[in-house]
């Protein structure tokens, strides 16, 4: 582990960095929860934050090791430059919510929540869109130096996770991420998925990590058949898309 986040620190420090500041926030908004006992959707309003924490900790580590492999240093530098900037502005509008007892999702209770909530929006959707372009220019690239499973899994899991994360803005029509009952409630523990409805957070949840999950298949199956990588991604897609349209439907997954 040490010598994978050395390589990380090597190739990007400002990913390297951007992650390990949201794991230290994590663990930082884990203790303020144990003293703040406030709650939003009936659960601890730390809740959200940590779990955007741990998550762009995860994404912003994950980044580096593909953007290796990418030969177009200028872009790579804006994209790096870019979403660091676009997860730190994501989280701190989250937190700064948090700590105001607000909601910083589909709040359009006034000027300031609605400004923070588009402002939120408008940010992670190019983030997502630069993300893509990221996506096709490894489509641009040739299984010579890497091999072709690995290269596949790279390209379909930047494309899924884009796809997923776009999901969002279903939700955000909505003004909501439950279907067939208002947000909150009785929900899984952490994640706080609806228990009694259809959750539209399922599937953006595993969806945009499939930005992990397609290349570890490939990693655990030792980079040697993207025939099998393009099948797995193909059923995880498959059946992502039927977590959302079972959610779509109004019905609980757990």
């Amino acid at each position: 582990m040490k010598t994978l986040l050395i390589r990380i620190r090597n190739i990007s420090p400002a990913f390297y960095y951007c992650g390990l500041a949201h794991f230290a926030l994590f663990a930082l908004l884990l203790i303020i929860s144990q003293f703040d006992q406030r709650q939003l959707m009936g659960i601890n309003l730390w809740i959200k934050p940590m779990k955007f924490a741990l998550s762009i900790a995860i994404y912003s580590l994950t980044w580096p090791l593909f953007l290796q492999y990418l030969p177009f240093e200028r872009i790579r530098k804006r994209f790096i430059n870019f979403s660091v900037f676009a997860l730190t502005f994501e989280m701190f509008c989250i937190a700064t919510q948090a700590a105001r007892g607000q909601l910083s999702h589909y709040n359009v209770a006034g000027l300031y929540n609605s400004l923070v909530f588009s402002l939120m929006g408008v940010v992670i959707a190019l983030q997502t869109l630069f993300a893509l372009y990221i996506g096709f220019l490894f489509f641009k690239m040739k299984a010579v130096q890497i091999p072709a499973a690995l290269l596949w899994s790279i390209r379909l899991g930047i494309i899924m996770a884009g796809i997923f994360a776009f999901e969002g803005g279903v939700m955000a029509t909505r003004l909501a991420h439950t279907v067939g009952a208002s947000d909150g409630g009785q929900g899984l523990p952490f994640f706080n998925w609806s228990r009694i409805a259809g959750d539209l957070r399922i599937a953006h949840f595993m969806g945009i990590h499939a930005l992990q999950i397609v290349p570890l298949f490939a990693f655990f199956t030792g980079f040697k058949n993207a025939r099998a990588v393009i099948i797995f991604a193909a059923v995880y897609f498959v059946l992502v898309s039927l977590l959302l349209y079972n959610a779509m439907q109004g019905r609980p997954l757990f």
